[in-house]
């Protein structure tokens, strides 16, 4: 039987170090400086908007939550969540064993991120799963686009990855778009 439970930093990193991100050049910390959407800039040889990444260091000021999978005393399966700014909670390094894959442990574990997401009352959960883990993702609501946005493919240090997103409270996103800047590629 698998059981699930909060786990710490500590046991997550051996995972995420060794089966996730085994050929990860940056460092691999409990929180995150990435941010859900880019910024658009201007292009200095084409004149042209293109979309830049956006990393906010205040998203990793926030307390990460860490969930594992257990078969009997085995941790079989990850994941992890923090809150970043604009009250946008980042789901963050799924995993499940091999052996383990396909028994609907991953829906599980990104189910726990989102009741937590709840918890600390974020409009937003999004992660930046690789291709090959979309399914897990969009079985629960994981979405690529919104009316208000769209996400694509893009590669990254860890592989083909693209953001996604679940909506959690509508009516403060829809507060906050009506706020925002021009400055934010979706």
């Amino acid at each position: 039987m698998i059981f699930f439970k909060k786990i710490t930093y500590e046991d997550i990193l051996p995972i995420w170090e060794n089966d996730l991100w085994p050929k990860r050049q940056s460092e691999i910390t409990s929180t995150s400086a990435m941010c859900l959407f880019k910024t658009k800039v201007i292009d200095e040889i084409t004149g042209k908007y293109i979309a830049k990444e956006i990393y906010d260091l205040k998203n990793m000021e926030f307390t990460p939550t860490f969930w594992g999978a257990f078969h009997n005393d085995k941790l079989v399966g990850v994941n992890s969540g923090h809150m970043c700014v604009d009250k946008m909670y980042r789901s963050r390094g799924l995993y499940v064993s091999p052996d383990y894959r396909k028994q609907g442990i991953g829906q599980k574990l990104l189910m726990k991120t989102l009741a937590q997401a709840t918890h600390e009352k974020a409009i937003i959960c999004w992660s930046f799963p690789k291709k090959e883990s979309w399914k897990t993702y969009s079985k629960i609501g994981f979405q690529l686009s919104h009316h208000l946005w769209i996400h694509d493919w893009e590669e990254s240090e860890t592989g083909i990855n693209a953001r996604c997103s679940i909506i959690l409270d509508l009516p403060q996103i829809s507060r906050y778009y009506k706020n925002i800047s021009n400055s934010i590629y979706f």
